[in-house]
Order: C-alpha cells, then sequence, then structure tokens
C-alpha cells in the first residue's frame, strides 16, 4: 500500500480515538459509556462462572460439550450468512465516501492500493470488534488470546467472503450467467422449505439432526471446507500447534480472498462507481434521521391528495408513503421472518411459550424491529422545525406519527400469531385471537415510548464510527427504560385482570377485556406525556 494512504489511515485512526475521547469529557457521553460498560461486565460476570474454581470442571465440560456443535453448526451458519449475502447485498463492496472519490480517485494511487486501504481501515475496526467479543467468547476458547485471534480471523473472512460474493456477482451481470442467479435462489429457498416440512411431519427427525447428516457427509464437507477452518479456531485445544495450525490456514484463505477481491475489483469499477454514489445519497439521508435499512429508495404509485382528519391524515399518510419508499425491503424481509417463527420453532422442537424463545421475540419486535423500521418522529429530526409550526393540535402531530409505524409493526405481530397458530399445537384460536388483541395496545406502548425517549434526548439513529459507545451506551439504557416502562404497564394489567377474576369467578372474558382496557389506557396515557415531550422540544438543541 502506498506510504501516502498509509499515513491517511493513521490520521484516520487517531482522529477516530480522538473523538471517542472527546465524548468522554461531556457528563452525557461519560455516563453513557459507564451504562454500556457496566451492562457489558455484568455480562461477561454470568457468562463467565467457569472460572470461578468450584465450577472449573463443570466449565471444562460444557467446553468439550459444545465443541462437536460449534463444529458442526458454525459452518453451517457462515454458509447461510453467505447465501443470505448473495440475496440481499445491493451496496457497494468497498463504500468510498464522495470525499474519497474526488480526492482519492484523482491521486497518483493503483486502484489496488486504494482496495487495500479501505480493507486495513475495516481490519482496523475488526481488531477492536474482536475485543468487545472476546470476553463472551472466552469460556469457550479458554484463553483471552485464541478469543480473540480466532474472532478476528472469522470477523475478516466474513467481510472478504462477502467481498468477493458480492463482486462476483456485479462482475456475472449482464452475461449469460446472470439469469440462473434467481432460479439457483429459487431452488436453494425450496430446499430449505422442503427439509423443514419434512422435519415437521417426521416426528423423530429434526431440523438439526439434518443438518448434522448434511454437515459430516461427503459433499457437505466440501462445500462447507473453508468454514471448517474457523469453527476449528474457536475448538482448537491449545495455542500451539493447534490454533497455530489453523490461524495460519485462516490467513492464507483471507489472503486468497483479498487477492480474489482485488482481481475482480478491476471488472466491476463502474459498477462500484454508481453504487458509491447511490450509497452516498443514501448516507445524506441519514444524517437528515432515520436507519440505515430504512433509507432504500424504492419508486411507489402516489395518491393526489390525502385524507384530513383534522391534520392528522396528511401526516400519517406522508409516512406510509415514506415506508413504502424507503423501507420496502426491510417490511417484506420482516414479515417473511415472522412467517417463518411458527415453522422453524416446530421445526427446532422450541416451544413459543419458552422464556427463551419469548425473550427472543421480545428483543426482535420491542429492540431490533423499532430500530430497523423508522417512520415516525426518529426519522424526522430535521423536520421538527415544520412541525413545531403547525397549525395543528400537537395530539393530532403524535398521533399522525405513529400510524404507520404502529400498523407496519402489528401486521408483523399479526404474521407471527398467524404462523404460531398454524404449526404451534398448544395455541388454539381463542389464545390466538388474544394474542391480537393484546398485540395493538402493546404496539402503541413500545413506539409511544420510544418517540417520547427520542422527543425528550434527541439523537441521530445512526452510530459514529464502529465504537462509538456512547451510542451503545443509550441504545442499551433506552432498552432497559423501556423494557421497564413495557413490564410495568403489562404487570398492572394482568393486576387488574386477576382482580376482576376473584370478583367475578366465571369466565375469562371480563377478566381479559379489563386487562385490555387497563393495557390501552396506559398506552393512551404515555400519548399524553409523548405529547408534552414534543411541546417542550426545542427545534434549537437539535442533534446536528
Amino acid at each position: 500500500m502506498d506510504s501516502a494512504l498509509l499515513r491517511l489511515l493513521m490520521m484516520r485512526l487517531r482522529g477516530g480515538l480522538r473523538m471517542r475521547l472527546m465524548q468522554l469529557k461531556s457528563l452525557r457521553g461519560l455516563l453513557f459509556f459507564l451504562a454500556f460498560g457496566g451492562i457489558v461486565w455484568l455480562l461477561v460476570v454470568a457468562n463467565s462462572s467457569a472460572l470461578n474454581p468450584e465450577f472449573l470442571n463443570n466449565g471444562a465440560l460444557d467446553r468439550q460439550a459444545l465443541s462437536p456443535q460449534i463444529r458442526t453448526f458454525m459452518p453451517l451458519a457462515m454458509l447461510g450468512m453467505s447465501l443470505l449475502t448473495v440475496v440481499l447485498t445491493t451496496g457497494p463492496t468497498f463504500h468510498f465516501s464522495p470525499t474519497e472519490i474526488n480526492f482519492l480517485f484523482t491521486g497518483p494511487f493503483r486502484r489496488r492500493d486504494l482496495i487495500l486501504y479501505k480493507f486495513s481501515a475495516y481490519v482496523a475496526g475488526v481488531t477492536l470488534s474482536s475485543a468487545l467479543i472476546t470476553p463472551f467468547a472466552q469460556a469457550q476458547t479458554g484463553s483471552a488470546l485464541s478469543a480473540f485471534v480466532a474472532s478476528l480471523l472469522t470477523l475478516t473472512f466474513v467481510q472478504l467472503n462477502s467481498a468477493v460474493i458480492g463482486m462476483a456477482g456485479q462482475a456475472l451481470e449482464g452475461s449469460r450467467f446472470a439469469r440462473y442467479r434467481w432460479p439457483a435462489i429459487a431452488l436453494l429457498f425450496t430446499a430449505a422449505v422442503a427439509t423443514a416440512l419434512y422435519a415437521w411431519v417426521t416426528p423423530d427427525r429434526s431440523v438439526f439432526d439434518l443438518l448434522t447428516e448434511f454437515r459430516h457427509s461427503w459433499i457437505g464437507t466440501i462445500i462447507l471446507i473453508p468454514y471448517i477452518v474457523f469453527a476449528e479456531l474457536f475448538v482448537a485445544p491449545s495455542l500451539f500447534p493447534h490454533l497455530a495450525l489453523w490461524a495460519c490456514i485462516a490467513v492464507l484463505i483471507n489472503a486468497v480472498l483479498l487477492y480474489v477481491a482485488i482481481k475482480l475489483d478491476a471488472l466491476t469499477t463502474d459498477r462500484a462507481l454508481k453504487e458509491n454514489a447511490r450509497q452516498s445519497d443514501r448516507w445524506e439521508r441519514i444524517k437528515q434521521g432515520g436507519s440505515f435499512w430504512a433509507t432504500q429508495r424504492t419508486e411507489v404509485r402516489s395518491i393526489r391528495r390525502a385524507p384530513l382528519l383534522g391534520g392528522l391524515g396528511p401526516i400519517a399518510f406522508r409516512q406510509t408513503l415514506n415506508a413504502a419508499r424507503n423501507s420496502f425491503k426491510v417490511i417484506a424481509v420482516f414479515i417473511g421472518m415472522a412467517a417463518c417463527l411458527g415453522p422453524l420453532a416446530s421445526a427446532f422442537g422450541v416451544p413459543v411459550t419458552d422464556s427463551r424463545a419469548l425473550t427472543m421475540i421480545y428483543i426482535f419486535y420491542g429492540f431490533i424491529l423499532p430500530r430497523t423500521l423508522v417512520c415516525d418522529f426518529r426519522g424526522d429530526l430535521s423536520r421538527m422545525e415544520i412541525y413545531k409550526t403547525l397549525p395543528i393540535a400537537p395530539w393530532r402531530i403524535c398521533a399522525g406519527q405513529l400510524v404507520a409505524q404502529v400498523l407496519l409493526a402489528y401486521v408483523i405481530a399479526l404474521t407471527m400469531i398467524a404462523s404460531i397458530l398454524v404449526f404451534e399445537d398448544g395455541v388454539d384460536t381463542s389464545v390466538a385471537l388474544m394474542f391480537a388483541a393484546f398485540a395493538l395496545p402493546l404496539t402503541v406502548l413500545i413506539y409511544v415510548v420510544e418517540n417520547t425517549i427520542h422527543l425528550l434526548f434527541p439523537t441521530k439513529l445512526v452510530p459514529m464510527g464502529r465504537a462509538d459507545f456512547e451510542f451503545l451506551g443509550r441504545s442499551l439504557v433506552e432498552f432497559i427504560a423501556k423494557t421497564i416502562v413495557v413490564l410495568t404497564a403489562a404487570a398492572v394489567s394482568a393486576g387488574v385482570g386477576l382482580a376482576t377474576f376473584t370478583m367475578i369467578r366465571t369466565s375469562l372474558v371480563l377478566p381479559g377485556l379489563a386487562s385490555w382496557v387497563t393495557l390501552t389506557l396506559i398506552g393512551v396515557l404515555t400519548l399524553v406525556v409523548m405529547q408534552f415531550a414534543f411541546r417542550r422540544f426545542a427545534v434549537a438543541e437539535t442533534v446536528d
């Protein structure tokens, strides 16, 4: 790599470190950093019970029991991630900002040096990510050094593998092989559905059994050879010679992928420039407010005039159109994931009433979905001045902002409920209707709390770089606060229902109705709080 690019890379790293230190100088940044560090410390302590001498032998046994599972399922998971990359990749493999295009592309640098420059910047970020993963992976690998090396090489492989797959797809576009892409994807999807259905109709064979057989078959071993290497990094019994040997093979694989990426880049330069321009426009829309996944343009038809509804209609219609144009693919992916919940839970033999399954569903519905699908106040941070000057009652503005977001999330919730109803034996129609009834006020409560926190403490939804601890700490604190509000509302609602049942003791209809009305009233009260937060929102204090 050219010495000038190396110096530029070092200056960027030094500037990123200076920015993090400046964040820690402020009280808010320091508090969020301490919150993030405290939560991570609690997770590490909970995950490292094997370090306690009393549980040392049990920890070793756990590592030995998990090693075969890692050898079996980690290569399959990495293969699945690669196939998902083929389907969902839309942006450039190596993103160059407009400033980099204007100054670096016109400078005396070879294209190979520019690719090495971007790859080196990514490795620097991956190094920090590996350091954060190390405390959690240490319990399995046995030492911090082995966990760090395994995480670093694996994350580097994931990036290079995705880059090669994406660039190979771009290089084949326009050729006679391009027409086979979607038939191949349809064939793989059909095979996956057939496997899930076979596991569902065969009680003594689960999806795990079928995947294990494929992993240990000769054809599975051939397909998964590169992925097996990185699984072995996490189960190596010693640093030398086991980890050293597998690490050398992993480094060789990453070097070959980097060489292939440089060669393929020469065939996709024109396409890369177009993708970089489109990606830069997308980042500009992100700076105006919104998440990365909710800013991809899709053309849809509109209507000439939205219904008024006292001023609420045009705001709700604008957010609906915004979701259709910017988040159509995200909505489709989330609905597809929700539809797969029932068959996957049935195929894996995990009931949705299990505490771990319910926790994962809540994290998806209460954290991942609101952070990814954004079509309310959180995506209109740069337009708050317009909303503050509208001659419309504040509660109508707040309600209009929530209509599209709540309905889209509720559709995803209904899809999950319908999927569970079809594939889960313990869920009948009455239980599904009860879930559907309570899902609506719960969804309203989640997004009212999200927007209230955003109006009280406005900020962008995109981190400033890979190591934005203030952003990570804020996200965790917000999720914990939202969870406390949701659990409190659920406890109050359940308490009212239990009290009603204690007094009546005839049927569950009236207690259920009392619980639903209580949860709905709590949602309405939080909407009043959101209206207060909107009134006190100061446009001059908006984060630039």
